[in-house]
């Protein structure tokens, strides 16, 4: 059975973004394609599998200016480096 070919954007993370009760800006990442790892960096480095891995909602730090994120599959990436910028983010959150 041949494997099911997907467009790339399948792998992208989704991002889910909200103001927390503290008013920070908060990240929730999923994707589409079950089984995927994604890792990150605020950092604007280019994140990979000895980068954090996503686990739980991140909070977006004071200082940072874009969330960078990748996902990977069996130690590969498979998905697209996705840069979210953080006033995107904050726009996203609804907060100026």
């Amino acid at each position: 059975m041949a494997e099911k070919k997907y467009a790339p954007s399948v792998f992208d993370p989704i991002f889910k973004v909200t103001k927390n009760a503290a008013g920070q800006v908060q990240v929730e990442l999923s994707t589409e394609v079950q089984g995927l790892n994604i890792y990150y960096s605020f950092d604007n480095s280019f994140p990979d599998k000895f980068y954090p891995e996503y686990k739980e909602p991140l909070i977006v730090p004071k200082d940072a200016s874009n969330l960078k994120v990748i996902t990977y599959r069996n130690g590969k990436p498979i998905g697209r480096m996705t840069t979210m910028p953080v006033s995107e983010l904050k726009k996203r959150a609804g907060i100026k």
